[in-house]
Formats: structure tokens, sequence, C-alpha cells
């Protein structure tokens, strides 16, 4: 029976196979990221869940503002099975000029996205599997020879898929750790590719109830490009509210 687990131990080894495929001739970037998250739950029941997240990225360390992010969501699970969430959710992107192959000007997007994710305990260790599709608006840019600028024309749809296996155990009533590594691929066009991968430590913090921190290290790896990779060793420092 190909379980979970297994599908996990399969997602997880291509992610990794993605990250450490470069080959000879492949440029590999990128300078060290600081990330700010803010997320926001309210409980309206057992059943419905309501959530906002709240991303301030910044590149070389702090020098340069890299992306803002704005994601509200709602999840839903049935009385049978609380274990399955069911997430409906939209993320609003900008993405700054920033790092070695800057944009020439900031670029938006809007996405809207459909999860599953599916939670387990073992002892005091609980796991998530958590699977999103997300379909994508991003507006395309392009270089107006009469204003001799560039500017904001037209919109690109694409679709992109992500896997997250989280771990988190317990350390104290205060204290846990946080892991997780997260594939991404892209798709468009009728073809799948490899999108980039996620690799986060953090140590957290339950301050009260409603409250709690993390701090962490966070991994990326992402596609440029067939010929262009971009490398990130990060710091994330992660706020979570409950209202």
């Amino acid at each position: 029976m190909f379980t979970k687990t297994k599908l996990s131990i399969v997602l997880i080894g291509l992610g990794l196979l993605g990250t450490y495929q470069q080959t000879f001739g492949q440029e590999v970037h990128g300078k060290a990221n600081v990330w700010y998250l803010l997320l926001i739950n309210h409980k309206l029941n057992d059943q419905w869940n309501l959530g906002s997240e709240i991303h301030m990225r910044y590149d070389d360390w702090m020098n340069s503002e890299a992306q803002f992010l704005f994601r509200p969501y709602i999840d839903f699970n049935t009385k049978s099975n609380p274990n399955v969430v069911y997430t409906f959710g939209y993320t609003y992107v900008k993405t700054y000029p920033y790092g070695d192959y800057p944009l020439p000007i900031g670029k938006p997007e809007n996405n809207v996205w459909e999860q599953i994710t599916l939670k387990h305990q073992v002892n005091q260790l609980k796991i998530q599997h958590r699977y999103r599709l997300e379909q994508r608006w991003q507006r395309d840019i392009s270089y107006n020879d009469a204003q001799n600028q560039y500017e904001l024309d037209g919109t690109s749809f694409s679709g992109r898929f992500r896997y997250r296996l989280t771990m988190t155990q317990l350390l104290s009533d205060t204290y846990f750790v946080n892991v997780f590594d997260e594939l991404w691929i892209r798709g468009s066009n009728q073809s799948l590719q490899y999108d980039r991968n996620w690799l986060y430590v953090g140590l957290g913090a339950n301050l009260s109830s409603n409250y709690s921190i993390q701090l962490a290290y966070l991994h990326q790896y992402a596609q440029n490009n067939p010929e262009r990779y971009e490398r990130h060793h990060g710091v994330q420092v992660t706020g979570s509210v409950k209202i």
C-alpha cells in the first residue's frame, strides 16, 4: 500500500534531488535573507477557522526589500475527521527589484489556492502533510520605447503545486522545535518543472495560549531558468497570534 509516509519520502527526495541537481555550467547566486512573518488565526468554532499571513522579506540581510505578501484564508474540517483540514485562500505578492538579477520594476501577483493538510501525532511529535495547488496571475513587464521606461503590460497565468512535510517536537510546556521541508513544482504550457525547495529549522516559544514566536534558519534553492539557480541562507522570525 502506497501510504502517505511513502509519498512524503518520494516528494521530499525529489525536492532534495532538485536542490542538488546543479551541473557544470549552471550559475548559483544569492545573498542572505531576513524574513518577518505575522500569522493571525481566529477560530469560529470546532470546524471553521479564519486566518491571514503578512510577510515582509528582505534580501542581502536587510539592505534590500525582496517581497511583500498578504494571504487571507479559511479552514474547514469535518466532525468525523478533525485531522484532515481543507483550506481555501488568496495571496497578494509584490516582488521588488533585488539580488544579482533584479527585476526592472516591482512585479505584482494575485493567486488563489486550495489546500489539504493531514495531521497525525507520534508521542509528542506532531506531523503534518500539506498539499497545495496555486492558480497564479502575474503581471508582465515590458519596455515602453515612447516613454523610455519599463511598465506593467498584460498578465500571465500559471499553476504551481507545493508539498510540505512539517514535524513539530515539544521540548517542554513552553518550547518546541519546528522543522519542515517544502517542494515546489510549477506548471505552464502543459509541462511540470522543479521550482524550488525550502528547508526550515526553527526554535519556538509559546508565550501564552494565544501568542508564540519562532526564530529559524531557512535554506532556499530556486530555479530561475535551466542555467541559473538562486540560493539563499536566511533568518526567519515568525509571530503567531490567536484572536
